[in-house]
């Protein structure tokens, strides 16, 4: 298989449009779940209440029917694609979903591998954004991991914040 990597972002639109952020996130997770792990896609997806950034990875075929269908969805409007390149391996094993809120300790993911407190995907590259998402499913804050199309439960670390925090529960 042709392994094919896509990095974007764009604006969460979840609240302009008036729907409820919580139940809209757990049909994103679940929309994931029911398309990327059948397609053989992995990559995590993380948002705030400004943006969502998502890492496809899987067959190029299989990534682009993916953009094609995110693209028409209108919980989300002015994507960008960072980065779309054919890749050795795969930097994801399964499929994520993290919120990415305030916390100290998320502050200092932050500046790491961003420019602002906050996060803030238009003020990031994608090798940064990349990064930056890999951490945080290798550190588990905030991350709720999709397994064979059944969320797992986020591990929660001192200090961060997960998607039950502020938002609602995010499992099926």
């Amino acid at each position: 298989m042709y392994l094919f990597r896509v990095v974007y972002y764009s604006r969460n639109a979840v609240k302009k449009l008036g729907l409820p952020f919580s139940a809209e996130i757990r049909a994103i997770m679940s929309s994931c779940a029911r398309h990327n792990t059948p397609a053989g896609l992995t990559g995590a997806l993380v948002f705030n209440e400004q943006y969502f950034a998502q890492i496809l990875e899987g067959s190029r075929n299989e990534v682009s029917k993916a953009l094609w269908r995110i693209g028409a969805d209108r919980r989300h409007e002015d994507m960008v694609i960072m980065e779309a390149e054919a890749v050795p391996c795969r930097r994801f094993e399964n499929w994520s979903l993290g919120y990415v809120g305030h916390s100290e300790d998320m502050d200092a993911l932050y500046l790491k591998f961003g420019i602002t407190v906050g996060f803030d995907p238009a003020r990031m590259t994608a090798a940064s954004l990349v990064g930056f998402v890999s951490e945080l499913v290798r550190l588990g804050g905030g991350v709720r991991h999709l397994s064979g199309g059944v969320a797992q439960p986020a591990l929660r670390m001192p200090g961060r914040v997960t998607a039950d925090d502020g938002v609602g529960s995010v499992a099926n």
